[in-house]
């Protein structure tokens, strides 16, 4: 959120997160996602592991404290815009890589394909 690059000066972290009755569970994330894609195979959920938190609420009191008015982009079109810039800018991401210049060293460099 620019706003808080901006403006939020505070040492306490905000809380930039939807309100409680907009919060989704990882499946339905997980579906908005393959429905961006249009993905139409098989999802097999592993039934063997935990189902883990349910649901960990965050509360956004600071930033509506700061910006009552302040409107979140709805989760699907969300999901949608970052999927579809995904898809648009593949081609260009897939043909730069990274590799290590020495195995000894973390430096790094561009390698284009």
């Amino acid at each position: 959120m620019i706003w808080v690059v901006r403006h939020y000066d505070e040492i306490e972290p905000i809380i930039l997160s939807v309100d409680e009755k907009d919060e989704i569970s990882i499946k339905e994330a997980a579906e908005l996602v393959m429905d961006a894609f249009d993905f139409k195979g098989d999802v097999i959920y592993d039934t063997t592991r935990s189902d883990g938190q349910y649901k960990k609420t965050a509360s956004n009191a600071k930033l509506r404290k700061y910006v009552p008015d302040f409107k979140f982009t709805p989760i699907k079109q969300g999901i949608r815009m970052i999927c579809t810039s995904y898809m648009e800018g593949y081609e260009v991401v897939n043909k730069v890589s990274f590799v290590r210049t020495n195995s000894n060293q973390r430096n790094r460099r561009l390698v284009r394909r």
